[in-house]
């Protein structure tokens, strides 16, 4: 059985051709929406960062509970962090298994060389390093294994500086709570069998519950798409849904196509793309209507996955409610901004 070690770069470089689409989509804004924090409020003895609420010992990495203030620019969803003397935006990338660094600012750092590609082809050599120290509001992680990649198509097509991107490894003992409303990340600590630590809810109620499948520390969850069950990657970093171009012939024929463009990717290849409005989508019964998805070739990715992507559910889907993702007990639920509407 083939082994693909660097699943993550491959995955990564999916977010330039998502990135280069969504220029001519007249939807998309690409300001930097900063939203003030609005945290739920605890009473337990804790410790006030900027838009976070931890225990007192979380220094100690005993945590029961933190939220994180989340930035959006255009669709890209952003978290600030710090490793050694650098501070900056970090996209929070749930299809992203690992931690990886833009290799502008971190070319000091001992790394090994891999081989990479995405879904516009090869794009050469890619690296692997170890970081001593990151830190995440109410958060600080140490010796975590990262790939280095040079990030510089996202840096320019936003107009920011991009230190890299987080992936789920580090929270994968946590449960997450994606809340695009507040703009929070929610953080539960985790006992062995999956059920948190604190005693404190947010008060979410779920319109679904479903059945996860963790590979990697990458999340892919069933979607129905005329009455085809699909394997789709939970995936934040995503700027929009996008459906393999090699799905059954039935999910292609129930799509309708709004745009086509012709786009260059990282490895200079060209690549055609089809923006599309997808029909009757659903997760278990649940109908999602109203969603966009850009038609690509997903091979590649899935052979640097090691895992067949049907497609991947982005930023689309997860403005839809809050998304609250329990890896220990491999579930997904979705409460619904707007249940009666769906």
């Amino acid at each position: 059985m083939m082994i693909f070690q660097n699943r993550v770069i491959g995955k990564n470089l999916v977010l330039f051709t998502i990135s280069v689409l969504s220029v001519f989509l007249a939807s998309f804004s690409y300001k930097v929406k900063t939203v003030p924090s609005k945290n739920i409020v605890f009473t337990d003895k804790t410790i006030w960062f900027p838009g976070s609420i931890i225990k007192s010992d979380a220094i100690t990495g005993e945590i029961e509970f933190v939220a994180i203030p989340l930035k959006r620019i255009g669709n890209l969803v952003v978290i600030e962090a710090r490793i050694d003397n650098e501070t900056g935006n970090f996209i929070f990338d749930t299809g992203s298994s690992e931690l990886v660094l833009n290799s502008t600012y971190f070319r000091k750092l001992f790394r090994i060389e891999e081989e990479s590609g995405g879904i516009t082809g090869s794009s050469g050599a890619v690296e692997r390093t170890i970081v001593k120290n990151i830190q995440i509001p109410g958060l600080n992680f140490r010796n975590i294994t990262a790939n280095v990649s040079n990030l510089g198509h996202l840096e320019n097509r936003r107009g920011i500086k991009i230190l890299g991107l987080i992936g789920l490894s580090l929270f994968r003992n946590m449960e997450i709570i994606i809340d695009f409303d507040r703009n929070e990340l929610y953080l539960f600590s985790l006992d062995k069998a999956g059920n948190r630590i604190s005693t404190k809810d947010p008060g979410y109620k779920p319109d679904l519950v479903q059945k996860i499948e963790v590979f990697n520390n990458v999340l892919f969850v069933k979607v129905n798409i005329a009455g085809k069950i699909l394997s789709f990657c939970l995936d934040t970093g995503a700027e929009s849904n996008v459906i393999n171009s090699h799905a059954p012939k039935d999910v292609l024929r129930s799509i309708t196509i709004l745009q086509r463009k012709n786009l260059m990717g990282v490895s200079k290849k060209e690549s055609e793309v089809l923006l599309c409005s997808v029909n009757n989508l659903s997760l278990g019964n649940k109908p999602m209507p109203g969603m966009n998805a850009i038609v690509a070739d997903l091979h590649e990715l899935s052979a640097y996955y090691g895992y067949q992507i049907d497609g991947m559910l982005g930023f689309d889907f997860f403005i839809k409610g809050k998304v609250i993702i329990n890896m220990k007990k491999k579930e997904l639920k979705l409460c619904l901004n707007n249940p009666a509407g769906s």
